[in-house]
């Protein structure tokens, strides 16, 4: 008989932030909640419709992890991304996020992404993690906002 392998799915983003009451103003700007469940002291859990994502101070979420907190670079190898229905729609998602506290990095902008055409751009949070709000008119988004890629069994 083959293993069962265990269901295994992103359930939460946990960001270490300076400054939780502002982490928290900036992402329900985006109409995303903050959860009853939430403590402050310990984790804000803001509701997306696709996954939640964790707010933390930057200090306990380093020894949390038993990690050394160090200045953060601007680029880790990783962004966090929210896609739009249309070229539009972006561009509100990355305004919203410029007038409550974000920084903008690069202005949404048609680009080749390797033969597929798409419309992005970047924004920095309060916090300097970097976001892409994007537009891939090839992929399929359902209608509360999570991108579809097919899997490899379709």
């Amino acid at each position: 008989m083959p293993e069962q392998k265990p269901k295994v799915a992103i359930s939460i983003i946990t960001l270490g932030v300076d400054d939780v009451e502002r982490s928290v103003r900036f992402y329900t700007s985006f109409g995303w909640d903050m959860s009853p469940d939430s403590d402050p002291a310990m984790c804000t859990f803001i509701n997306t419709p696709s996954t939640v994502l964790g707010l933390v101070g930057y200090e306990f979420l380093a020894n949390d992890a038993l990690l050394k907190a160090k200045p953060r670079a601007q680029y880790q190898g990783f962004t966090l991304a929210v896609n739009g229905s249309s070229p539009e729609e972006v561009d509100a998602i990355f305004e919203n996020a410029i007038r409550n506290g974000g920084t903008a990095h690069q202005q949404p902008q048609w680009k080749d992404w390797g033969g597929y055409d798409g419309y992005s751009g970047y924004f920095l949070d309060p916090d300097g993690y970097p976001w892409e709000v994007a537009y891939a008119p090839f992929l399929e988004l359902t209608e509360d906002g999570r991108l579809m890629p097919k899997s490899a069994s379709e």
